[in-house]
């Protein structure tokens, strides 16, 4: 078995690794941190909870060696939730090399962050819109950035974010090492990547496996109508003590968690109508087990970290199989057994082909044909006042 010391980390991030109970390298994490470490840019891709973010951070970590109060390394994050996770694998293992980090992310005051930019900083995580706020407002200066990471880079180099991201990119140090991580890395990402990444070498774990193996996938062909009152049905059945609801719109969250309460689950929220502290309040008592069912859009499906969910459902399928991937990567996760449930409609029914074709795999056909009792039409939400 490789060790850490022989993939080329120093005693102090060994000694943190230890510290937070981690012994032994993950596959990513064997194949890419002497990458790192030798100066190459990477592009790797492998599946939800292999240990990426570590992957990456251990390295810069080892890079950065001694603070010197200027951002020299930058990780951009799709959201503010990723955006934490990151931010606490950093402050776990650079506990010992005095290194600090200011995390970057909108629906919060820039006081805090601007304070921290101001004070000095060796590395910045952050979200591409309030990051490059902070730049027009000329609160950080990116030219001595020498390791710049794209974290889920499929998401970030979508149309949604490329815009902000290509103009980060032109006021980073050309001087950079560029570090790409992914769950999934297609031709279109590889071929965009080509613009400002330098002879990459690519690093794929079980490139054929793009799902948890561990994971059970089931799909259920109902109706509309009929979706409360399967879920609810679904919940009680399999006596579920910690899943993950998703729905498409932040509208559709709001009223199945209603509807869970009517029918006495305790069910919470969250999606990007509510505050960013409530957010983090809920998913912190969503972790501690203070309630079952957390209700999400895929706000939560990157960067969510809860490694006891034992239920994904998909009450709304996503348009994209890569994100119904990432949504069922939240179960199954350090060796778990986990299960997916998808509802499908008949409208859906196209979006099952692309997953199927994006996995490799039927979906459970034995699970298509469910007698549910019907539940009652889809209304607009009321209106529930955020606390």
């Amino acid at each position: 078995m490789t060790t850490f010391i022989e993939l080329g980390l120093s005693k102090p991030c060994v000694l943190a690794l230890a510290l937070a109970g981690i012994t032994e390298p993950t596959e990513i994490q064997e194949k890419t941190i002497p990458l790192i470490l030798a100066g190459r840019d990477v592009m790797a891709s492998a599946q939800t909870g292999s240990g990426k973010t570590a992957a990456y951070a251990l390295p810069i970590i080892e890079c950065l060696e001694q603070p010197e109060q200027k951002p020299r390394a930058l990780v951009l994050v799709p959201t503010r939730e990723l955006a934490l996770q990151v931010m606490d694998q950093f402050t776990r293992f650079s506990k010992h090399c005095q290194l600090t980090a200011v995390t970057l992310y909108g629906g919060t005051g820039y006081e805090t962050q601007t304070r921290a930019l101001k004070r000095g900083v060796d590395i910045i995580v952050a979200t591409p819109g309030r990051l490059y706020d902070h730049i027009e407002r000329k609160n950080c200066d990116l030219s001595q950035i020498e390791l710049f990471v794209l974290d889920e880079a499929d998401r970030l180099l979508d149309m949604g974010f490329m815009p902000q991201v290509r103009k980060i990119i032109s006021r980073v140090s050309k001087e950079r090492q560029t570090l790409m991580f992914s769950a999934t890395i297609d031709s279109r990402i590889e071929r965009i990547a080509g613009d400002f990444m330098d002879d990459p070498t690519t690093v794929r774990v079980n490139p054929t496996q793009v799902e948890p193996k561990e994971i059970a996938q089931q799909v259920m062909h109902v109706t509309e109508f009929s979706k409360d009152a399967l879920l609810a049905q679904l919940i009680a059945e399999h006596n579920m003590t910690s899943a993950l609801v998703f729905t498409r719109t932040r509208r559709r969250a709001t009223w199945v968690t209603d509807r869970l309460r009517d029918a006495g689950v305790n069910a919470e929220e969250i999606h990007s109508d509510i505050s960013q502290s409530q957010r983090e309040r809920t998913l912190e008592k969503f972790r501690e087990g203070k309630f079952p069912i957390l209700v999400a859009t895929d706000v939560a499906a990157r960067g969510l970290d809860v490694p006891a969910i034992s239920h994904v459902i998909n009450y709304d399928l996503p348009d994209s199989p890569d994100d119904y991937v990432h949504r069922i990567g939240r179960t199954g996760r350090a060796g778990r057994a986990g299960v997916a449930f998808s509802f499908v409609s008949d409208e859906q029914r196209h979006l099952v082909r692309d997953i199927e074709k994006r996995i490799g795999k039927t979906l459970d056909p034995d699970a298509q044909s469910r007698r549910v009792v019907p539940g009652p039409r889809l209304s607009k939400p009321r209106r529930r006042r955020v606390m």
